[in-house]
């Protein structure tokens, strides 16, 4: 049996967004093959199955990291000789390099070095200093998208046939499904909302909905904004709040939910009149996907990887044209009239998103390492 590593070092993170979901899906299915002997490891040093399955059902990997600590002081690393026969996956930067037999990495996007003006000095800096050699040191490099493809290919000249995209996916707990059909957040109003969903951060354009409220003041009094989302980095959130006072309405009609549960992320997506995703350039862009799977309209950008990922549910605009933002706003709220109007049920919900989940994601994966 084909003997392989899997970093999950991102799943040691309290809550999980981004990055985390994708390597905790990933490490879900690792966990049930049965044609893979996979070792979970952060960086070099081994994590027992138990201890990732416990990570899973908490969806957390809250309190993890003093048994992380004893194991590395008691040195517990997978030895050299025995890693020169594995091959090894990093799904985000690459902790050693050439350390493994065979070795993949997952590049979700190259935002920092193509949009260096939406992240901080420190990012840029880490990014740029380990990127390069990260894909250099790769046997195969998995890219979300063929837009992000196409970016590893012309920036840093990896070949095309040592690279593939893998999809990622979008999947949902029935039971959560159930009570998002039924309730909305308490602390929310049972009145008509819209969801801009996405971390707070200046690539996310979120600044797009003052401008839009300061031209159309009267959109606040139908729907009430919800931005849906923890806070990132460069304090967009304050940025954001800032602009209240010379918009024009009323600050109890904006409302940011910082991180939220997953039951509580679907119950607002499900009954959001429509969701908007204004992203100045995105990898790939999950949330559109998670939107469209739950059959809800989006208002989104035009921009990089954005268009692969839902476009039948999708409205688009340039994100540098307050002009087609106004007019993609209107077609989404006339779009997402019609499609309230025909309601959905449960069983609706769950034949929509089936076919969205991470089993073709894991199975490009699964796929290349078996080719080793």
């Amino acid at each position: 049996m084909i003997k392989a590593v899997l970093d999950i070092s991102a799943l040691f993170e309290d809550t999980w967004t981004g990055i985390p979901n994708v390597v905790a899906a990933i490490a879900e299915r690792a966990l049930k093959d049965q044609t893979i002997d996979w070792v979970f490891a952060y960086e070099t040093i081994p994590v027992s199955r138990s201890v990732v399955a416990g990570f899973l059902g908490r969806h957390s990997g809250q309190g993890g990291l003093p048994s992380l600590a004893d194991a590395a002081w008691n040195g517990e690393a997978i030895p050299e000789k025995e890693a020169r026969s594995m091959s090894a996956l990093f799904p985000n930067i690459k902790p050693v390099r050439k350390y493994f037999g065979k070795e993949a990495i997952i590049v979700h996007d190259l935002s920092p070095l193509l949009t260096p003006e939406f992240h901080n000095a420190d990012n840029i800096f880490h990014f740029a200093n380990r990127i390069r050699k990260d894909i250099e040191t790769s046997d195969h490099v998995f890219c979300v998208s063929q837009a992000t493809l196409s970016d590893v290919n012309t920036y840093f000249g990896k070949p095309i046939n040592q690279m593939s995209v893998i999809r990622l996916g979008a999947e949902f707990d029935p039971f959560e499904l159930s009570a998002g059909l039924l309730q909305v957040r308490p602390n929310l109003l049972a009145e008509p909302y819209i969801a801009v969903i996405g971390t707070l951060e200046p690539r996310k354009n979120g600044g797009v909905i003052f401008d839009y409220l300061m031209q159309n003041p009267g959109f606040a009094h139908q729907y009430r904004i919800v931005f849906i989302g923890r806070d990132g980095w460069l304090d967009e959130k304050a940025r954001l709040l800032g602009r209240l006072e010379g918009v024009g309405v009323s600050s109890d009609r904006i409302q940011f939910t910082g991180y939220v549960s997953n039951a509580e992320r679907t119950a607002l997506m499900i009954n959001a009149a429509f969701c908007v995703y204004p992203s100045f350039f995105e990898g790939f862009g999950l949330p559109v996907l998670e939107a469209g799977a739950l059959g809800k309209i989006t208002v989104c950008s035009n921009s990089s990887s954005i268009p692969e990922v839902f476009p039948e549910n999708c409205v688009f605009f340039d994100p540098t044209e307050m002009f087609e933002f106004v007019q993609a706003m209107r077609i989404a709220e006339l779009r997402a009239a019609q499609t309230r109007s025909r309601g959905q049920s449960l069983t609706d919900l769950l034949d929509r998103v089936a076919p969205h989940g991470w089993d073709a994601c894991y199975g490009e994966i699964s796929r290349w390492m078996k080719e080793q």
